[in-house]
């Protein structure tokens, strides 16, 4: 019988398989995906967090007395958002592109309590702790996801929160992939993988199912043909752009200005547990 930890290594090998042939078909990697995804990242995160849910929990839980650790901080949308009523905020982020914005933008806003980790959380220093550690969004792609997690329990002063997805972004075009590479899209591990490995550790999780803002935005279809180019691992030529340009018209909604999926939100989950 599999062990909670090996059904989610199998769920993430069979999607890096997948993925991994699909750039090769292209001669190409993922290395550097996140550096060209960074700006419309930034700008897509940052419209949408003051209505996120854990993001309004975190604002009733942090105080001026608060310290706060952001594990894959990203460009920074609930650290630079919680920064003016926090303590001290530590940002955690392998990435350069994304902590470039993460910098700016609280060199903009004037928020000075906010220091940067450029690194990994397998690599950052085993002594960082703080009363609230959070982690949104991260754990998809981590292999070994059982070290992981007892690093953020012994990071935890007080409690740890970590948000996660039911319905995957993925889910939404996955007709789009098996359109254009003909078969289906194998999708990331959810919330309920990573709860089943907490559980074989001994992490007794609390769990609230909420429903969250979908994130992609797109100011322009060319816009959202860019991004869908990459999200999808599609060649960069005349015949699949228009291919996917007439597929995303018919599909994408016009809503507040911008194109959006067509579904008003995404289920997720806000799992939380106590430091050790």
């Amino acid at each position: 019988m599999q062990s909670a930890l090996e059904r989610w290594q199998a769920i993430i090998s069979a999607r890096a398989q997948q993925m991994d042939a699909a750039y090769a078909h292209l001669g190409q990697t993922s290395t550097g995906y996140w550096d060209r995804r960074a700006r419309n990242y930034h700008q897509a995160t940052k419209e949408t967090v003051v209505h996120n849910p854990l993001f309004l929990e975190l604002r009733a839980e942090v105080t001026s007395q608060t310290t706060l650790l952001d594990v894959g901080a990203g460009t920074g949308r609930f650290a630079l958002a919680l920064a003016p009523q926090a303590k001290q905020i530590i940002a955690v982020e392998p990435n350069a592109s994304m902590l470039h914005y993460l910098r700016q933008e609280a060199l903009t806003r004037a928020i000075s309590n906010i220091t940067c980790i450029p690194t990994t959380w397998q690599d950052a220093p085993a002594d960082l702790q703080a009363d609230i550690v959070l982690c949104s969004h991260v754990l998809y792609p981590i292999w070994e996801i059982d070290t992981f997690l007892l690093k953020l329990r012994a990071a935890t002063c007080r409690i740890c929160y970590i948000y996660m997805r039911a319905t995957a972004l993925d889910e939404l075009t996955a007709d789009l992939w098996q359109h254009f590479h003909g078969d289906k899209r194998c999708l990331p591990p959810a919330y309920i993988h990573a709860l089943d490995v907490m559980y074989e550790l001994g992490i007794y999780a609390n769990v609230e199912i909420v429903p969250a803002p979908v994130s992609p935005r797109y100011d322009t279809l060319e816009r959202a043909v860019e991004e869908q180019l990459e999200q999808l691992i599609l060649p960069d030529t005349e015949d699949t752009r228009a291919e996917l340009r007439r597929l995303l018209e018919q599909w994408l909604v016009e809503r507040d200005g911008q194109l959006v999926p067509p579904v008003d939100k995404l289920t997720c989950a806000i799992i939380t547990f106590p430091g050790q």
